[in-house]
C-alpha cells in the first residue's frame, strides 16, 4: 500500500525542523523555538487535509509524552523544556501510536548514551531525531500509514 504525497510531503516537511533541532541540541544543548512550532504548525495543516492520523491521537499525542516529561523535568531533572516542546509538537504532528513507534527508538539509545558519558543530561532532540528517521524509513519502505 503506497502512502499519499501529502503525507510523505508532511514527513519531509519535519525532516527539516527536526535536523536543525537536533545539530543545535547536539552543539549548545539548546532547542530554538522556531523548530517545534514549525513541527506544530505543519502538523496544524495536516490535521485540516489528512484524514490520519484523527484528532484524538493528535491530542493525545501531545498531551501525554508531553506531561509525562514535564513531570519528569519537575520531579528529577534533566529534561529541558526544548525536549518537552518539542516532543509535544511530534506528538501531534504523527499522533499517539506513530510518537510511541519514534520513541521506542529514540528514548533506550538516549538512556545508554546518558549511562555510557555518566550524563545526568543528554540531548534528547538527537535521539528523536534518529527515531523519526527509523520511522521515516519504515513508513516509506514498508508502506505504512500515519
Amino acid at each position: 500500500m503506497m502512502s499519499p504525497p501529502a503525507i510523505d510531503m508532511v514527513l519531509l516537511l519535519c525532516a527539516v525542523p527536526l535536523l536543525w533541532a537536533a545539530i543545535m541540541d547536539l552543539k549548545k544543548r539548546i532547542i530554538p523555538d522556531w523548530t517545534w512550532i514549525a513541527v506544530l504548525l505543519i502538523s496544524g495543516a495536516s490535521a485540516l487535509l489528512l484524514p490520519a492520523p484523527t484528532l484524538t491521537q493528535r491530542i493525545a499525542g501531545f498531551l501525554l509524552p508531553g506531561l509525562c516529561l514535564l513531570f519528569l523535568a519537575l520531579k528529577y531533572g534533566g529534561v529541558g523544556g526544548g525536549d518537552i516542546k518539542l516532543t509535544a509538537a511530534m506528538g501531534f504532528c504523527f499522533g499517539l501510536n506513530a510518537l510511541a513507534f519514534i520513541l521506542f527508538f529514540a528514548l533506550p539509545p538516549a538512556c545508554m548514551y546518558a549511562k555510557v558519558t555518566k550524563q545526568r543530561s543528554v540531548p534528547l532532540a538527537v535521539f528523536l531525531c534518529v527515531g523519526f528517521f527509523v520511522y521515516l524509513g519504515v513508513f516509506s519502505f514498508a508502506g505504512l500509514t500515519l
